[in-house]
């Protein structure tokens, strides 16, 4: 790969897209024929930029993972004291703790469900109201300082559900009010975003499906040995991964400090005609100022016409909502496998890694190979097309089992198959940039910020409705635990009936 590291600027000026791209604005300007392109900004080799974010994604996802399966035991742990030390002190140990065999019952679970449900609903509202201003402030003055700010404040809101509960011991509510950190750079969604955006400005086009699937596997690559450490950890005390993930959250920001800009440097003018460029930019300028705000919001309006002129995109954006309600059914994973299967929350935790492997093994192997060999001869839609409607069924197939399974064996089976079929949002989001850019390729951005907002909304719906449905299921008896699984299956065929009816 190394041969290909210094390639021709004009192979990325292609490809590269600003994340909100705005309409441009100089229709009205009578000048000689000119063109938009644009040329790295970094002196670096693509490669080296590539090699740090991808650690950087590592870095953070080993805090998000020393944080995940210990919050929801400290949250049980709190609750499970204020339960018994109102119904039976008795079972309280000298320090106050209650063993955590004591703390499956259905009042414990239905208290932590709720709390996490409702966590997942307040961190959605940042997710669908911020993608958009932080999108156009990275593209305007650039990627850099607004992915340091989002991991700044994903960090923060891990330190400040820590400093609610174990410093001030508020109610196990007040960790809602750790959301309001996610206002600081939009938290972990434009943090995820942005660094896929910048892998996107620097590698050259004929590395970038490449280079994406190893940015899809980097999420996973922690996913795989943190978690049993987090749970030997766990078995010593809570709090040592909790603190751990904090700092990892912290040096993810410090590191980002380190990058280099990746936003593209616009150059308007014929080539070799510099100062005719800089003549026109100014006049550009002025035509800005006197355009009225009206004009302004009549224009983005406008913008996202290239969503309703065409139902297959259409419809194809909207299973980015539905499908991110029935993923998030992996959210009660934990508190399922917990309660149904009298597992402790470190081994349930370790399901991580079994689902980091399963991840690593579709994107790096199965996906590769179907794409490269048994699919090949289709065109790239056609191919993601019958992928996504691969990928939709597995994910029925998956969630049915899970939701049936009444033992440890078909869970694991029913969990496998589910993952396998995870591949359709990346499959998905191919097939619909391509629709969409056979009309416009400056709607590519406007596109990844609206599929953000889709599935901010679906996680906002399936925070509280998950857990609902979890407690809703334990009130049912035992046989019905899995019950959030089964209304993920509903809206997985909802979904398939969306894909099978694309025609390309």
């Amino acid at each position: 790969m190394a041969q290909h590291i210094k390639n021709d600027h004009d192979d990325e000026v292609e490809e590269s897209r600003a994340l909100l791209a705005p309409p441009t604005e100089i229709q009205d300007i009578p000048a000689k024929p000119q063109t938009l392109t644009h040329r790295p900004r970094s002196s670096w080799p693509w490669i080296y930029i590539v090699l740090l974010l991808l650690g950087l994604a590592v870095i953070s996802d080993i805090g998000e993972d020393l944080f995940t399966a210990p919050r929801i035991r400290l949250f049980e742990s709190i609750a499970c004291i204020n339960y018994y030390s109102r119904h039976n002190p008795s079972l309280l140990d000298p320090d106050g703790s209650v063993p955590e065999r004591f703390c499956k019952v259905d009042p414990v679970q239905s208290k932590v469900a709720s709390v996490l449900g409702w966590q997942l609903f307040f961190d959605s509202i940042p997710a669908i109201l911020l993608p958009v201003p932080y999108g156009y402030i990275a593209d305007t003055y650039g990627r850099k300082w607004v992915l340091v700010t989002a991991l700044t404040g994903y960090a923060l809101t891990w330190a400040s559900t820590l400093f609610f509960v174990g410093v001030l011991q508020l109610p196990l509510e007040y960790v809602w009010l750790s959301s309001l950190f996610s206002l600081v750079g939009g938290g972990g969604a434009t943090g995820t975003t942005l660094l896929t955006t910048m892998v996107a400005d620097v590698v050259p086009p004929e590395f970038r499906s490449t280079v994406f699937f190893y940015r899809f596997c980097t999420d996973q690559v922690a996913d795989v040995f943190v978690p049993p450490i987090a749970s030997y950890l766990m078995s010593k005390d809570v709090w040592i991964p909790l603190v751990l993930a904090v700092l990892f959250g912290g040096l993810a920001a410090i590191i980002a400090l380190a990058l280099p800009e990746t936003l593209p440097i616009a150059v308007l003018g014929p080539p070799n005609h510099i100062d005719d460029a800089t003549n026109d930019s100014a006049r550009i300028d002025q035509n800005k100022h006197s355009i009225k705000w009206k004009d302004k919001i009549k224009r983005g309006r406008e913008s996202f016409n290239f969503v309703t002129r065409d139902l297959a995109v259409l419809t194809l954006v909207s299973t980015f909502f539905i499908s991110k309600i029935g993923r998030q059914a992996n959210n009660v994973l934990f508190q399922y496998a917990s309660k149904k299967y009298n597992w402790t929350l470190a081994q349930a935790g370790l399901l991580i890694s079994l689902r980091a492997s399963v991840n690593i093994t579709l994107f790096a192997v199965i996906l590769p190979f179907i794409m490269n060999f048994t699919l090949s001869g289709l065109s790239p839609p056609l191919r993601d097309l019958w992928i996504g409607k691969a990928s939709v069924v597995l994910l029925v197939l998956g969630t049915s089992i899970l939701f049936l399974s009444q033992t440890v064996f078909l869970m694991i089976i029913g969990l496998i198959v589910f993952i396998l079929g995870m591949g359709f949002v990346p499959i998905v989001r191919s097939l619909v940039t391509y629709l969409v850019e056979c009309h416009h390729a400056s709607d590519i951005g406007r596109l990844y910020a609206l599929i953000s907002v889709m599935e901010g909304l679906g996680s906002l719906v399936a925070g509280p409705g998950m857990a609902w449905a979890f407690r809703l299921g334990m009130s049912m008896g035992e046989w019905w635990l899995g019950l959030p699984f089964g209304f993920a299956t509903l809206l997985f065929l909802a979904v398939s009936i969306v894909v099978f009816s694309i025609r390309i």
